[in-house]
């Protein structure tokens, strides 16, 4: 760099607007790790709720087939009334 590049970038001027660049970046920053976490916060509420409702279909689905069980065997004591002649 010459002489006259580097007491441009060294100008005071510069320095207090790279400055402000970097505050105005670091505020950017800290807003969207704050929006993040609210995004995760959400997500992590919605994750729980949506394993309740698992868990509650899946005790539903065992209910079911123990029901369906229980109705098979009672149908398998009963005797056959169809008659088939096979020959």
């Amino acid at each position: 760099m010459d002489a006259q590049a580097m007491t441009t970038v060294m100008n005071p001027v510069m320095q207090w607007g790279f400055a402000g660049l970097s505050v105005i970046l670091l505020i950017i920053l800290v807003w969207l790790i704050r929006e993040l976490l609210a995004v995760l916060k959400e997500n992590n509420r919605v994750i729980s709720t949506n394993t309740q409702a698992i868990q509650t279909v899946d005790g539903h689905a065992k209910n079911t087939l123990d029901i369906a069980v229980e109705l098979k065997n009672e149908l398998l004591k009963r005797p056959c009334i169809a008659r088939f002649n096979v020959k």
